[in-house]
C-alpha cells in the first residue's frame, strides 16, 4: 500500500518536507520561552500574549486563504511558498529586533501569514492524491504524512539542542530558518502542478460555495468536537510537567521520560491506524481515541503514580495518532470539494482547542488543583465524545 502512495505526484516531496518542517518547529519550540524570557526580557505574561495573539493571527489567517484557495483562482503551490517565506521571517525577527513590543507585533504578524503553509500543503497532497489511481487509500495518505511531520518533530529537539549548545541562539534560529528555506526551495524546483478538472463555466453555471461554519450544524459539529478534544490534549501538556514536579515531588527527568516515549509511540501507531482507516470509519476511531484519551486522564487523578502514568502513555499515544493522524481526513472527507477550506478548519480546531487549553489549564490547576485537573481534562474529552456521536458518519460512497 505505502509503494503505491509514492507513485502519487509530489507525495515523495511532501513526505521530505513534512518531517523538515516538523524538525524546524521542534528545533525552537522547546527553548523558545527561554529566550524571550531570560535573554529578551519578557515577562511571563508577556509570552502569553504572544502566543495567544500568534494564534489568533494564524486562526484569522487561516480562515481567510482557506476560503479563497480552493476557487482555482490562486495557485495553491505559492500560497505554501509564500507562507514558507513568512515562517522564516518569524524566525529571522530574532536576529534585527531586540524590543519585547516590536518582537511580539512583528513576530505575531509573520506567524499569521506562516499560518496557511501546513493545512494548504495537505489540501495540496489531498488534490494529487484524489487525481492518482490510489485515491481510495486517501486516509491512509494523509495519515502517512501526519506521521512523517512527528518524525521530524520527535528528533527536532535533539537537533535544537547541540545547535544551542555549539552556536548559540544564533544557531537555533537560524537552523530553523535554513529548514524553512529548504522546504520553500524544494517546493519552487521539485513540485509538479496538479491539473484539477474544472467543471464547464455555462452561461447559468453556478460556483460552488464552501459551507458557512456557523450555518451548517455538519460542519459545526465535528468542528467544536475538535476544539474540546484539543482543549482536553492541551490543559494537560500544560500541567501535566507540574503535576510531576509539584505535586508527585518527581525528578524533572521523569517529564522528559513521558514527552519522549509518547513522541516516540505516536509515529507506528500512526501507520497502523492509516491501515486500520480502511476497514472502520474515521468517526468510529475518533471516538474510540476519545475514550482511551479520556481514559488516561481520568488515570492521572486516580492513581497518582509516574509508573501509571509511563503505562498511560500507550492509551495517550494512540489517542494523539488518531487525533493528529486522522483528523484532517476526517475534515477532507466532509467537505471533498473544498480540500483547502476542510484542511483549514482541522487546522484551526487545533489552534483553538491549543489557546483555550493553555487558558484554562492555567485557571483550573489554580481552582481545582494539580491533582484534580486532570479530571477537567477528561471532562472535555468526554463532551467531544459526545458532539462526535451526533455527526454524520462519512462513507465510502460518499466521497465518490
Amino acid at each position: 500500500m505505502f509503494r503505491q502512495l509514492l507513485s502519487i505526484k509530489n507525495y515523495k516531496l511532501f513526505l521530505v518536507n513534512m518531517a523538515l518542517l516538523g524538525m524546524g518547529l521542534a528545533v525552537t519550540v522547546p527553548f523558545f520561552i527561554l529566550y524571550a524570557t531570560q535573554e529578551l526580557g519578557m515577562t511571563k505574561g508577556q509570552y502569553g500574549l504572544l502566543m495567544a495573539s500568534a494564534a489568533l493571527a494564524g486562526f484569522l489567517m487561516n480562515t481567510l486563504i482557506g476560503r479563497i484557495s480552493d476557487t482555482g483562482r490562486v495557485n495553491r503551490k505559492w500560497l505554501i511558498i509564500f507562507s514558507l517565506l513568512m515562517a522564516s521571517m518569524a524566525f529571522g525577527v530574532y536576529f534585527y529586533v531586540h524590543s519585547v513590543l516590536w518582537f511580539i507585533v512583528l513576530y505575531t504578524i509573520f506567524t499569521g501569514f506562516a499560518a496557511p503553509a501546513m493545512p494548504q500543503m495537505y489540501a495540496s497532497a489531498r488534490e494529487s492524491i484524489n487525481a492518482s489511481a490510489s485515491s481510495k487509500n486517501s486516509v491512509f495518505a494523509n495519515t502517512v504524512l501526519r506521521s512523517m511531520f512527528s518524525l521530524g518533530f520527535l528528533f527536532g529537539p535533539l537537533v535544537g539542542t547541540v545547535l544551542l549548545s555549539r552556536f548559540g541562539y544564533d544557531g537555533l534560529f537560524g537552523g530553523t530558518i535554513v529548514l524553512y528555506l529548504i522546504v520553500l526551495m524544494s517546493m519552487i524546483i521539485f513540485f509538479r502542478d496538479i491539473v484539477t478538472v474544472q467543471p464547464a463555466r455555462t452561461q447559468n453555471y453556478v460556483e460552488p460555495v464552501a459551507p458557512n461554519l456557523l450555518k451548517d450544524s455538519q460542519l459545526l459539529i465535528p468542528f467544536l468536537g475538535f476544539v474540546m478534544l484539543h482543549v482536553g490534549q492541551w490543559m494537560y501538556t500544560l500541567n501535566m510537567p507540574l503535576f510531576v514536579t509539584e505535586h508527585l515531588h518527581e525528578s524533572e527527568n521523569n517529564v522528559g521520560y513521558l514527552a519522549s516515549l509518547c513522541a516516540g509511540l505516536e509515529v507506528p501507531f500512526m501507520i497502523i491506524l492509516g491501515i486500520l482507516a480502511s476497514k472502520f470509519q474515521t468517526r468510529t476511531l475518533l471516538m474510540l481515541g476519545a475514550v482511551l484519551g479520556g481514559g488516561y486522564f481520568l488515570s492521572i487523578g486516580v492513581f497518582n503514580s509516574v509508573a501509571a502514568m509511563l503505562v498511560g502513555q500507550l492509551a495517550l499515544a494512540f489517542f494523539l495518532a488518531i487525533l493528529l493522524g486522522l483528523g484532517i481526513s476526517y475534515f477532507q472527507d466532509i467537505l471533498p470539494d473544498f480540500p483547502g477550506y476542510a484542511s483549514t478548519l482541522f487546522s484551526n480546531a487545533m489552534i483553538a482547542g491549543q489557546l483555550i487549553g493553555n487558558l484554562l489549564g492555567g485557571v483550573m490547576s489554580d481552582i481545582v488543583g494539580l491533582g484534580n485537573v486532570f479530571y477537567v481534562s477528561a471532562a472535555f474529552i468526554a463532551i467531544a465524545f459526545v458532539l462526535l456521536s451526533f455527526t454524520k458518519p462519512v462513507t465510502r460512497e460518499d466521497m465518490l
